[in-house]
């Protein structure tokens, strides 16, 4: 059962604001085997600010396309619907939470970085080992401590007490939120992913990329974004709001069957890919898109 903590937390969800519904129709679109890649781009074109930040981002180095793609129905073609609806939601999501709490700028900047060098890193390791939705992995890293956006936002004091425990005992802000206030970031980043109606991929990892064993269909996923987290940290990516780096899950590593020998060039691939994915924070944190 919830306990009162979780629960005061629940009520601050409900009252949320929602993503853009150029996403949502976007979504419904992909759903409907029907739809062509001219239905989708009529839909993107009729937001403008959707449309720059997509045809920025298939021409940014992270695709590094030999020729550059100005029509959102090229884009379309060559990336495919998903990995289309994965980039404009991701652009949407941090838009929710733009311009509050200004006072707490730095760290979220700071969130961002260590969430998108962890959704980055994922897409590596994905690419690494074959995975078939690499997009979607991205999105699910990208997405994973968004648990703590909303307590830094919606729950100022409860954030900061748990930070500070973290510091001063220098443990993993996790461990701190469950000795402090009976709820933690997964739980809380799961719950806005479903008011979301987000895919359950994404849903499940927010809530289990601490303990990937347990994530059960999406298991493979939540232990590629663990190992994410983890590669992420070391190269001191950003700050996910503590200085711990966890300890790797030995059943995630045996999941995703990385050969060690491999770790010093996956390590190099994500950084230069987080360089590369410059012009990709530049659009998530502008304007919001309403």
């Amino acid at each position: 059962m919830p306990t009162p903590k979780l629960k005061a937390i629940i009520r601050r969800i409900d009252d949320l604001p929602t993503l853009p519904r150029t996403v949502f129709r976007i979504s419904e679109m992909i759903n409907n085997p029907r739809s062509s890649a001219r239905d989708l781009a009529q839909v993107i074109t009729d937001d403008q600010v959707l449309t720059a930040r997509l045809l920025r981002l298939v021409n940014s180095s992270f695709y590094g396309f030999p020729q550059r793609i100005t029509t959102v129905t090229a884009a379309i073609v060559l990336l495919g619907f998903e990995s289309i609806r994965n980039l404009l939601l991701t652009t949407s999501v941090f838009d929710v939470f733009a311009g509050r709490r200004h006072d707490r700028q730095k760290a979220r900047e700071n969130l961002w970085d260590h969430s998108l060098g962890c959704a980055v890193a994922a897409r590596v390791i994905g690419k690494h080992i074959r995975h078939e939705k690499t997009e979607e992995l991205f999105v699910c890293a990208l997405l994973h401590d968004i648990g703590k956006i909303v307590a830094m936002v919606y729950a100022p004091e409860d954030y900061d007490r748990a930070t500070r425990k973290a510091e001063q005992e220098n443990m993993l802000l996790r461990d701190a939120e469950a000795d402090l206030l009976e709820y933690t970031h997964t739980e809380t980043g799961r719950m806005l992913a479903e008011r979301w109606n987000l895919p359950a991929m994404v849903a499940d990892v927010i809530y289990y990329h601490h303990t990937p064993e347990q994530a059960g269909a999406f298991a493979k996923e939540a232990a590629i974004v663990h190992l994410a987290d983890i590669f992420c940290r070391a190269l001191q990516l950003g700050s996910g709001g503590d200085n711990r780096i966890p300890s790797l899950n030995s059943a995630a590593w045996d999941r995703i069957a990385i050969r060690k020998a491999d770790i010093a060039t996956i390590m190099t691939e994500i950084e230069s890919a987080y360089s590369d994915i410059s012009t990709f924070t530049d659009a998530a944190t502008a304007a919001p898109s309403v």
